[in-house]
């Protein structure tokens, strides 16, 4: 009788034992669909988050690395600027898409009144205004159009003429136009005032003041505040930061460095205690923020391998992708979690499934001897018994396949909100880089899924496993002695 026909025939005869073997292949199989399943799941959950946060990447002072000097090492020791020839050697590297260096200062006004959305009536001011960020670009195109945090609606961005020669024009946000009445190719008013400070009276003292008068030649709307942030408490910071961007008046750099050597001149005529401390030292008044755009989010480690050295001291590269890592608890914990129980899972599958087979092989020594001895060859004995323990395998596996990932799902699910809902006391440092990304939003991404590429890699763990476990025991078939089995 042909081999393959036997090995079915077996199946079907012995159904007790192939029961048994199937529901410890079942068992084991939901494991290993399991772990696998959460596995491409966080891996997905990655690969998305990762995206929506963009390539951006800037280059900063690493405040942990300040927080941790002691005073003597504070003793003559002086920070240096980014200066502009280093951001330029750096936007010159392949990793970098494009890049911008800006500065910004804040402005009031008596002509225009602020946006301040929901919290309009609320809105009351104490001492001078200065609810304006002028906002200096070199890069024209305006970089944080180009990476959609805000869109262009009406009218156009700067040209390069305009940056290089500091034209008095501004990209203004669509909802502070409406509120203003203002449209492209109006003008609009703020104030650079100097004030200050009497510490008897605890009050401020106008000093002077100058006009900053700017056409408007864009408008933009916010791109990165979603229409949910507004019911969702925990993303009050998200909604501050959209009403600070609503009030952002994109202006070229040399406008913004102009109104700030204009203050600090002011200012020091005002103090002359001041003035006696900087008398002498060399002034500054450009003081950049960088901002680089990866071709990718994978090329930060390349990136930030290359740039760190070129860095002064105590300066660090900041990626948008950082931020994964302090939003992701839970996914992350999942991930590793996994990660152990498929090793596990595939480690008792070789063991378990080696023990019951070679326990089946034992008690059916006399058959393989009979077949042995009518002259069967071995290699036909062995691939008889890898046909009954594979075909058993398939239908376990197959059933396993999707329990496994049914149970992965909600196992999972119920665990990662109980990993968020545990509190963390971090301490948090204002970065040039942010994001509304939260950790809420990786929990929203996550999906367990039945899809071609979780089949494929199960199917491939789980045969290949249980091929290996049925390996070792078939070195018993090999060793058997007919004659002495049937004597």
């Amino acid at each position: 009788m042909n081999f393959i026909k036997r090995g079915f025939l077996s199946i079907t005869r012995k159904k007790g034992k192939s029961l048994i073997l199937l529901a410890v292949i079942f068992i084991l199989g939901n494991l290993i669909s399991g772990a696998i399943s959460i596995q491409q799941a966080t891996g997905n959950v990655e690969t998305n988050i990762k995206e929506r946060l963009g390539a951006a990447t800037t280059v900063e002072l690493d405040y942990e690395a300040l927080d941790a000097l002691s005073e003597a090492d504070w003793e003559g020791f002086e920070i240096q600027d980014i200066g502009v020839d280093l951001i330029k050697q750096i936007g010159e590297l392949s990793y970098v898409k494009y890049y911008d260096y800006s500065m910004s200062t804040y402005l009031g006004s008596e002509a225009i009144d602020s946006y301040q959305g929901d919290m309009e009536e609320d809105y009351i001011h104490h001492g001078p205004s200065m609810d304006y960020m002028l906002k200096g670009i070199n890069y024209a195109p305006v970089l944080d159009f180009e990476e959609q945090k805000g869109k262009l609606v009406d009218g156009r961005v700067f040209t390069q003429e305009e940056v290089d020669n500091g034209t008095s024009v501004a990209i203004i946000s669509k909802k502070l136009a409406e509120k203003n009445n203002l449209h492209v190719g109006d003008t609009f008013t703020l104030a650079n005032a100097v004030y200050t400070y009497d510490n008897e009276t605890g009050e401020e003292e106008l000093v002077t003041s100058r006009d900053v008068v700017l056409e408007v030649i864009g408008l933009f709307e916010s791109q990165s505040i979603r229409e949910d942030a507004e019911v969702d408490p925990s993303r009050g910071m998200f909604d501050f930061m959209d009403i600070e961007y609503q009030n952002t008046v994109y202006v070229p750099n040399e406008i913004v460095i102009s109104e700030t050597e204009y203050h600090w001149q002011e200012y020091m005529k005002a103090d002359e205690e001041l003035a006696e401390m900087m008398e002498g030292e060399e002034q500054s008044f450009e003081y950049y923020t960088p901002l680089f755009v990866l071709n990718s989010p994978e090329d930060s480690d390349a990136f930030e391998e290359e740039v760190i050295p070129l860095l002064p001291e105590l300066y660090t590269v900041v990626s948008a992708t950082d931020q994964y890592d302090s939003i992701a608890g839970p996914v992350e914990s999942m991930a590793n979690l996994s990660k152990y129980v498929l090793i596990a899972a595939v480690i008792a599958t070789v063991l378990i499934i080696g023990l019951v087979v070679l326990l089946f092989l034992r008690d059916r020594k006399r058959e393989l001897g009979i077949y042995l001895s009518l002259g069967e060859s071995r290699s036909r004995v062995v691939g008889q018994i890898l046909i009954e323990v594979m075909v058993v395998a398939l239908i376990g596996i197959t059933l396993s396949l999707f329990s496994g990932n049914f149970l992965a799902g909600q196992i999972s699910n119920t665990m990662m909100e109980a990993d968020h809902n545990t509190s963390y006391e971090e301490v948090m440092y204002y970065s040039q880089i942010q994001t509304d990304v939260t950790t809420a939003d990786v929990l929203d991404s996550y999906e367990v899924k039945l899809n071609s590429s979780y089949i494929l890699v199960f199917y491939g763990i789980g045969l290949l496993t249980i091929l290996l476990s049925t390996a070792i025991p078939l070195i018993y078939i090999v060793r058997l002695n007919p004659k002495k089995i049937l004597m």
